[in-house]
């Protein structure tokens, strides 16, 4: 296959996807927006942890953030503070354009009981300076208006061009006397800063409903000497996959607020918000709901009580401490995505199937003009 047609083939199945999210966000909303917004949080931390250095399982990362382990055995030198990345973020994240998000981030900032880094405060003011060249860099792309696909390319030599985001080469000392482990390796560039904020310029096109969280969207891969066409097929792959992703979390978001929903409780128990907290951002412990959701320490204990008798979430202990992980069905993993229809009402699918019938004619008559 020709790279022009592979390079239209991947675009097109890339906007195909962001068009099938936009319109599915347009129509989430309530408890389903909620876990959906717990669920991008968590990626987002993960991810950009990862991309740090890290190297942790997502278990292990709920016992950290709950205060109850390191994040890793053996943690990365070259990787920034953990705790003050995640700070860094959930607080950047609390001036989102999206509301719920917002919220939640605000919240699980209360809810972050992970052991303090020796270097956070020095940390914290590097990350503070890195989220504000983030937000620059992305208010610039946002000015000039572009559409998605130009926009990403933009994006992607806006970063090359940084002296703050761009990937650095590690180069060798001058001196060959220097010990190789005298080495003083630079932190990773923290391209999430900008991808957390990119959904913005998405949002301000008119290509998405909600300015969410991208991390992993941009591929320092694609920079240097790769052929421009090459690049572009990767730049939208790796966007039409993030789309599918962010897709299959929103349909697990609806699963589980359907889930919470049907919990046989009394009107005024809000054992459903214990458990579509967790079904969003994971596993806690007790002291982290308490917090979350401002309810008392008796409270909370009747409330996972009852989730627990119900056999909807289950308890394990790490370090002497209680963690209450919502009990997974084989359907409810997010590689599993159930059909869309199941998270919203006929009206609502009537609607969304027009719009994706509008996108699929716009897309077939741009196709037929490049002919």
């Amino acid at each position: 296959m020709l790279v022009g047609d592979h390079l239209g083939r991947v675009e097109t199945e890339a906007l195909l996807e962001m068009g099938r999210l936009d319109g599915a966000l347009m129509y989430c909303m309530g408890a389903p927006e909620s876990i959906y917004a717990g669920l991008a949080l968590r990626q987002t931390l993960i991810g950009a942890l990862r991309q740090e250095g890290h190297a942790f399982t997502e278990t292990r990362f709920q016992a950290w953030f709950a205060g109850l382990t390191t994040l890793s055995d053996d943690p990365s030198h070259k990787a920034r503070p953990p705790r003050a990345v995640c700070e860094a973020i959930l607080t950047e994240l609390t001036h989102s354009a999206w509301p719920v998000l917002a919220r939640t981030a605000a919240s699980l900032i209360s809810a972050l009981l992970a052991p303090h880094d020796l270097q956070s405060p020095d940390a914290a003011v590097e990350l503070h300076t890195v989220n504000a060249h983030a937000r620059a860099m992305v208010d610039a792309l946002g000015a000039a208006a572009l559409t998605p696909l130009p926009a990403l390319d933009a994006l992607h030599h806006a970063v090359a061009q940084s002296t703050v985001f761009a990937a650095v080469e590690r180069a060798e000392p001058a001196l060959k006397l220097v010990r190789a482990d005298m080495r003083s390796d630079p932190h990773q560039a923290p391209r999430w800063a900008v991808e957390m904020l990119y959904g913005s310029c998405l949002q301000s096109a008119g290509a998405l409903h909600h300015p969410i969280p991208l991390v992993g969207l941009i591929r320092p891969d694609t920079a240097g000497d790769m052929e421009p066409g090459e690049a572009r097929i990767i730049r939208a792959a790796t966007l039409c996959e993030i789309m599918s992703t962010q897709l299959a979390m929103l349909a697990h978001a609806s699963r589980q607020s359907k889930r919470a929903g049907a919990l046989d409780t009394r009107s005024t128990s809000r054992a459903p918000d214990v458990l579509a907290l967790l079904s969003g951002f994971g596993a806690m412990r007790s002291a982290q709901i308490e917090r979350v959701l401002k309810a008392t320490r008796l409270g909370v204990r009747g409330m996972v009580q009852l989730l627990l008798t119900a056999g909807e979430i289950e308890q394990t202990t790490v370090s002497g401490a209680h963690l209450y992980a919502v009990r997974t069905h084989p359907s409810d993993r997010l590689g599993i995505t159930a059909p869309l229809e199941e998270a919203f009402s006929d009206d609502a699918m009537d609607e969304y199937d027009a719009s994706m019938a509008q996108i699929d004619r716009l897309l077939n008559n741009a196709a037929s003009l490049q002919r």
